[in-house]
């Protein structure tokens, strides 16, 4: 992966791209008046772009770019802040002042949505295992600006982590979180989601292995959550509770602990 800047860059925009390709250890390479697909072509890597107001992945192989945006968590959270309920936060039975693993954060829509629900007494901690998501997301949850400010604080509080999801568990003590979080690339495709689509083709393939779900099971003091597919065999196979919601493409399994 390589970084660069938008076309046309002030000399403010290349310094924010020569900052972050310090922090990231990313090459930076100056855009010379270069199109994306040039760079592509000329260097064979995925290309992170810093804009004036967004930080965006053109993967090596797509023509589709790649950027964070809470879209879909924004909504939630207008829901929830209304006292309406989600079903993520009733599932895993979220509370004010708990703790939560996030070990597949993706875009971190549910970990905003833990973050507004435990609130600024508790804990969220996102695991993403692909550098350049973990990049993009980290950015994002860091300077995203909505019009709410309960959700821009939310945002600011989760602390995201560059980590396989195993090898963390391995590094926790017994009882470290209330909830452990899973939320696997699906195994059905979901054709309406087009960014589902491009980050499967960018995320790692961690599966739920039966020793990361011990793992799990050891970190957590309450219960481990899954989102699947309905049709998936590992709420099944992995002994989770599977509670099904009419109509939704995807259900939420738990194991309790207590």
């Amino acid at each position: 992966m390589i970084l660069t800047t938008a076309g046309r860059a002030a000399p403010k925009l290349i310094q924010s791209a020569q900052q972050l390709s310090t922090k990231y250890q990313i090459p930076y390479i100056e855009r010379n008046g270069r199109s994306i697909q040039r760079l592509k072509d000329d260097y064979k890597e995925d290309v992170m772009v810093v804009g004036k107001d967004k930080l965006s992945l053109s993967p090596l192989d797509e023509q589709m770019n790649l950027f964070f945006h809470p879209n879909l968590a924004m909504v939630r959270a207008k829901r929830l802040l209304r006292k309406d309920e989600d079903p993520f936060v009733k599932t895993a039975k979220l509370e004010k002042g708990m703790s939560v693993l996030d070990c597949t954060l993706g875009l971190a829509s549910d970990s905003i949505i833990a973050s507004l629900a435990v609130g600024s007494d508790g804990l969220v901690t996102g695991l993403e295992g692909s550098k350049a998501i973990y990049i993009m997301v980290n950015e994002g949850l860091q300077h995203f600006i909505s019009t709410n400010e309960r959700f821009n604080i939310a945002m600011r509080r989760i602390e995201v982590k560059h980590v396989q999801h195993l090898e963390y568990l391995q590094q926790q003590k017994p009882n470290a979180f209330d909830v452990v979080y899973f939320d696997p690339m699906f195994h059905e495709t979901i054709d309406a989601s087009n960014g589902l689509n491009l980050i499967r083709a960018k995320a790692l393939e961690d599966d739920l292995t039966n020793l990361v779900l011990e793992e799990a099971k050891r970190v957590a003091r309450s219960r481990v959550v899954l989102k699947d597919h309905w049709k998936s065999e590992r709420f099944r196979y992995h002994g989770f509770t599977q509670y099904k919601r009419k109509n939704a493409l995807f259900h939420y399994g738990v194991i309790e602990l207590d």
